[in-house]
């Protein structure tokens, strides 16, 4: 990140300026002017001369950085302030033109000489847009055009040079890329000027310059305008004219940018005894197949076990140091689709559980209710027939005398309906939780009312579980008193005479017709009643989380399935409640369960039918909605789920520094990755390191990555070069190798910088 100053004047612009303004700014006093940008640390500057371009200047300031004197000042850059009239019914406004210069004599000489050739000598004379335009072509090099603009874009009066005052079209100069960058003075005109551009379409490069004109009062116009207010413009480039190129072209990610502030990132790495640095922000790998970058991924996230990795690490003596592989978020080339096909690519654990009791319970009553119903029908209809069927006749033999006292008991005696077990419980459940609850610190406000209500509840319950009690006893000692009565009719039926077993017998069955007669009248007596049908109740949960909507839905949410429970239930001709209803023997009850031919059946079958019914409504479906998009839900495919992992990873993963991601365009089409994939990827720039091995262009140009690594392979050997985007020198040009190496990588870098191929 460098600061930058493109608006700086000398002795060549005296013909415009306030006498003395400019005196001392000479070429004698070169010095002057870089030891305040040395002390400034501004990395990159312009001479920017009122229609003026001073060649001797131009090399003395050359020659100086040269030197090494002023370590913080790292280049020149050649440009020239024109005085622009672009609307003949306007007044001019500044055009800072800088040229790719390239710092060489011939081209400083191409720019000196087509001004001087159509030189302004007055204050107030200006260029028309076609001479400036004719200038520029006289001239032949490569330009960034930077308009000054002191006040809003919609203003269109006053005397400030801007370019509002000179066109009423500077909105649509700024669309089509004719004018590159704004250039303003004051920190409120920015404000004023972002807010004025959201209506374009393209990134406005917005840059701070000094117009410094007495270098001795440097960084302000002069020793009388002192301004508190002036900052440098900070980039993240290379000082040369493609560094400045690249951050027209993509402001946002190189204009005043924040600095990375993670410290734990994978410094270098060496290959044949070479090391190539790794920035702490984007890193592309790039090159042909089978030249080993996904395997240089591996190395870097420490993953060398493999035999072809161990033995590419050894030919080619490759070291890189990641003391940080615990907080490394690697994703290999198939992870996506692996993760993908066994449906893990977000955590289980977003995804909140439902509860399922209600509709468990619900179903669960339900059908032990038909169950019971229909059993009560065949109990009342089996008690009718018996009765139909038998007889009770008089027989004097009950009245002879026996040596056994006769017990009678009915045969369900020992059955005692027992209503408060579950009841009690339950309560007992209930208090057991109430009980937590009261000593978790959450509650602790709410102490005093739910130790209320927990005495409440205690006093009912210990109510309920007496009476559970009392009937349990009562079914106990009924169930004694059937045992010892058993007990002696049997040890009497062994002493006792025929005549005595005849009489017994005879007792025994006028009890049974008397219990026959008691059936048919309980069974009729009581009102059967079908059981409630089942409500619709919601089977729903969702966990918002990042911009997204983890939500899980089951089968049952929100529907009437009762038709779909009888099915699984029921055979064919038992599916509606009218038939369930119209069951009255068992032989129709075993035939009308799913899956069943025994009646002894015929519980196991009917529980196993409802748990598999209950089982299937309770699956649940996962899916995501971008709560960011209009609670737009995401699409099953490949594609749509890798770019919502890569927002959520980006987004999520704040415990990582370092992202290692092998081939991130997979799957993904060219707009997604426009769109949305590298503005995820911008998000993290600043705050982690990211190392990718892309065959996109729109990942490395679109994305403008920080540095590039070109891997080739020799045979066994591993070559690499390596740059910044825009870096190039006597055998090394980044951009050309795009160019020349990826598919669709000389269209990306043309598109991007219009101007790129023009001169080179």
């Amino acid at each position: 990140m460098i600061k930058f100053d493109l608006h700086i004047h000398s002795f060549a612009s005296k013909y415009k300026e306030a006498k003395g303004i400019v005196d001392d700014s000479t070429i004698e006093n070169a010095h002057v002017l870089l030891d305040k940008l040395n002390a400034n640390n501004v990395a990159l500057f312009s001479i920017t001369d009122h229609n003026r371009f001073y060649v001797e200047l131009y090399e003395k300031l050359d020659k100086l950085i040269a030197e090494g004197i002023y370590p913080n000042v790292k280049a020149l850059i050649a440009g020239v302030e024109f005085d622009v009239q672009l609307d003949p019914e306007m007044g001019k406004c500044h055009i800072i033109t800088i040229f790719d210069a390239k710092n060489k004599h011939e081209n400083y000489k191409k720019i000196a000489d087509a001004i001087a050739q159509d030189c302004l000598n007055s204050r107030e004379d200006a260029y028309s847009k076609a001479q400036y335009e004719n200038l520029l072509r006289k001239i032949g090099l490569d330009v960034i055009l930077i308009a000054c603009q002191r006040n809003s874009i919609e203003r269109h009066d006053g005397h400030h040079n801007s370019l509002s005052e000179s066109t009423m079209d500077a909105k649509e100069l700024l669309k089509t890329g004719y004018i590159n960058a704004l250039e303003f003075q004051r920190p409120n005109v920015e404000g004023i000027l972002r807010d004025n551009l959201r209506s374009v379409p393209v990134n406005v490069l917005l840059v701070m310059g000094s117009d410094c004109h007495e270098w001795t009062a440097y960084p302000n116009h002069d020793s009388t305008q002192a301004s508190t207010q002036f900052r440098h413009s900070k980039a993240n480039i290379l000082p040369t004219f493609k560094g400045l190129l690249m951050a027209i072209t993509s402001p946002e990610t190189r204009i005043n940018q924040t600095v990375n502030r993670n410290r734990d990132y994978i410094k270098n790495i060496s290959v044949n005894g070479v090391s190539y640095p790794l920035v702490n922000g984007l890193n592309a790998i790039i090159g042909e197949n089978g030249s080993g970058k996904s395997t240089l991924l591996k190395i870097m996230n420490g993953q060398i076990k493999e035999s072809f990795v161990n033995k590419l690490k050894r030919d080619n003596n490759i070291i890189c140091v990641n003391e940080y592989k615990d907080r490394c978020f690697f994703l290999k080339q198939g992870d996506i689709v692996s993760l993908f096909d066994n449906n893990k690519l977000f955590p289980n654990e977003n995804f909140n559980p439902i509860d399922h009791s209600k509709f468990r319970n619900m179903y669960t009553e339900f059908a032990n209710g038909i169950l019971d119903y229909i059993k009560r029908k065949i109990k009342a209809k089996d008690a009718e027939k018996k009765l139909s069927q038998e007889k009770l006749t008089y027989n004097e033999l009950i009245h002879t005398n026996s040596y056994f006292i006769h017990i009678d008991v009915d045969d369900d005696y020992s059955d005692v309906y027992n209503p408060h077990k579950k009841h009690d419980s339950e309560l007992e459940k209930l208090l057991n939780s109430l009980e937590q609850i009261i000593n978790e610190p959450y509650y602790a406000k709410y102490k005093s009312d739910l130790d209320t209500i927990y005495n409440l509840l205690t006093v009912i319950h210990e109510q309920i579980h007496s009476d559970n009690e009392i009937v349990t006893a009562e079914k106990l000692i009924k169930n004694q008193i059937i045992s010892s009565v058993k007990n002696y009719d049997f040890r009497i039926n062994e002493a006792a005479t025929s005549q005595e077993k005849e009489k017994r017998d005879i007792l025994d069955y006028r009890r049974n017709f008397i219990d026959y007669i008691k059936k048919a009248i309980q069974v009729n007596s009581k009102e059967m009643n079908f059981p409630v049908l089942p409500v619709c109740i919601d089977g729903f949960s969702t966990n918002p989380k990042n911009g997204f909507s983890f939500n899980s839905e089951t089968l049952y949410h929100g529907k009437d399935v009762l038709d779909y429970f009888l099915t699984r239930m029921f055979t064919n001709s038992y599916t509606t409640i009218d038939a369930l209803k119209k069951i009255d023997t068992n032989e129709e009850l075993v035939s009308a369960v799913q899956r069943c031919t025994d009646f002894s059946q015929l519980e196991i079958n009917y529980q196993h039918n409802l748990t598999k019914f209950l089982d299937e409504m309770c699956s649940e479906k996962h899916y995501i909605v971008d709560t960011s998009q209009g609670n737009k839900t995401l699409g099953s495919t490949l594609g749509e789920l890798s770019l919502a992992y890569f927002r959520y990873m980006t987004e999520y993963e704040d415990g990582r520094c370092i992202f290692i991601i092998d081939q991130p365009e997979d799957h993904i089409s060219n707009n997604n990755i426009s769109k949305k994939l590298l503005k995820y990827f911008n998000s993290i720039r600043n705050k982690k390191q990211i190392i990718m091995v892309t065959h996109n262009p729109l990942l490395v140009v679109n994305q403008d990555v920080e540095q590039v690594l070109f891997v080739r392979k020799n045979g066994e050997e591993i070559n690499i070069v390596s740059g910044c985007l825009e870096y190039e020198d006597d055998n090394t040009n980044i951009l050309d190798i795009i160019a020349q190496n990826m598919d669709g990588g000389r269209a990306s870098i043309e598109k991007r910088l219009r101007v790129y191929g023009k001169n080179n």
